[in-house]
């Protein structure tokens, strides 16, 4: 059984014992001073600050606001104080001076308890609509900030020939509807918007199921088309980012870049099927000090085990062919992630191995920092996954031999050896799984259609 959840006057209590090491805050009964100023008073039921505002990192640490705060207590309005308790939320201020902005003239807000009204000078919010208007101000505040960017977009380019990403706003729908719910007009735009998250006249499983089926079918389409050309070089990526998955061209730096955001924003669900995808962006470093090389992604499996993938180029070769021998090995680039991720599977199964580290932890030890609180974990057969290529273009077409080799090897039988080696260097590793954009592609088209 999980550990039982804390009553709402305990998490108040323990929020009230962390000012205790404010040498100037003084606790009583019902009430916290900071210099003999009251800054709220409280019970089990509410928090009551006064117009006294405590911030101990400013020269004037101790202020005066012009309206009184009420918090009425239980788990989700005192959620709301995500900072220290001394202060009410900052939310509470930019509420009342829009409703000032209104012509209303207040001077107490009481967030929290089960009505919105305004008695007096008083306005009542409830937790839900507080959240509602914090998140839709914030909305518009980033929606103002992009505008002024998007403006200034044309004169850094032609002034400066600087290259300037395109923002845009992804807005977020709920919000959208109780826009709508609230001003009980809908405009055609409107219908649109919302149409667009959702099919009408479904239930709400039977959407979802399309929705989730589109968005893979489209990401599955997407992928395919990166993969089949022929030289997917940086600018190519840059533009089929932007193109396909509204990537900044200026923030993605290649091919293998562009694989690693796509499979980071879209891979845990559609591709991977696991219930955790980690992108560290961090360097995994020798004892030596020498940065190796990063984690591309971070799978922890149904299992709750580790699997780390080493991304490629779409467009790499798997096997170079040795003429001499008439015989494929394992290509450059394919034996060096191969070997990387050896060693980084050893590394978490020995666990205590101080021969890689990541921010000066051992790699599980930071992988189960970062996961910690979300999932367990239970390390027992940590695993790797190397993709790269697709199964197309498994070694160079025989077309770009060179007569003398053609001589000794026919189109069929270099085809052939070809998809046998590829078979017997998948079998060759104990840890290790080496796949093709090609076949996790395919593989999620076939769990997609047995869903």
């Amino acid at each position: 059984m999980g550990k039982p959840t804390k009553t709402v006057p305990e998490k108040l209590q323990t929020r009230i014992d962390k000012l205790r090491s404010e040498s100037r805050i003084t606790i009583g009964a019902k009430t916290v001073k900071i210099d003999n100023k009251i800054l709220f008073g409280y019970s089990n039921e509410k928090l009551e600050y006064t117009k006294n505002r405590y911030f101990p990192s400013k020269k004037e640490d101790i202020t005066e606001e012009d309206f009184d705060t009420t918090i009425l207590l239980d788990h989700v309005s005192l959620s709301l104080l995500a900072g220290s308790i001394c202060n009410p939320p900052r939310g509470a201020g930019i509420i009342i001076d829009q409703f000032r902005k209104a012509n209303q003239s207040l001077n107490k807000i009481i967030i929290g308890g089960s009505e919105n009204k305004i008695v007096g000078k008083n306005l009542f919010i409830t937790s839900v609509l507080y959240k509602t208007f914090l998140s839709i101000n914030k909305e518009e505040a980033v929606d103002k900030v992009i505008k002024v960017k998007n403006r200034l977009a044309p004169f850094l380019e032609s002034k400066y020939n600087l290259e300037v990403e395109d923002y845009t706003l992804d807005r977020d729908p709920t919000l959208l509807l109780d826009e709508l719910l609230a001003s009980k007009s809908i405009t055609q735009e409107d219908i649109v918007k919302l149409t667009s998250e959702l099919d009408s006249g479904e239930q709400n499983n039977i959407v979802i199921e399309q929705q989730i089926s589109k968005q893979a079918e489209w990401l599955l389409d997407a992928m395919q088309e990166i993969i089949d050309r022929e030289k997917l070089t940086t600018p190519i990526a840059k533009e089929y980012g932007r193109k396909l998955f509204g990537f900044p061209k200026i923030h993605t730096t290649g091919p293998e870049d562009l694989m690693e955001k796509i499979l980071t924003k879209y891979g845990k669900n559609i591709i991977f099927g696991v219930p955790y995808l980690l992108n560290t962006n961090k360097y995994v470093v020798s004892s030596t000090g020498v940065s190796k090389s990063q984690f591309d992604l971070i799978l922890i499996n149904l299992l709750s085990d580790i699997e780390v993938v080493e991304l490629k180029r779409p467009d790499e070769y798997l096997l170079e062919y040795n003429s001499s021998r008439g015989k494929f090995h394992a290509s450059k680039d394919l034996s060096m992630a191969v070997s990387q991720a050896e060693r980084y599977v050893s590394a978490i199964l020995r666990d205590n191995d101080s021969e890689y580290k990541i921010d000066d932890k051992t790699i599980r030890k930071f992988i189960e920092n970062e996961v910690g609180g979300t999932i367990t974990l239970s390390v027992c057969r940590p695993s790797a996954m190397v993709i790269i290529g697709t199964i197309q273009k498994l070694a160079k077409p025989y077309k770009d031999l060179s007569k003398s080799v053609k001589k000794n090897v026919t189109k069929k039988k270099y085809d052939k050896n070809a998809d046998q080696a590829y078979q017997e260097l998948k079998n060759s590793y104990k840890n290790v799984k080496i796949s093709t954009y090609t076949e996790i592609i395919e593989t999620a088209r076939l769990r997609l259609q047995q869903d």
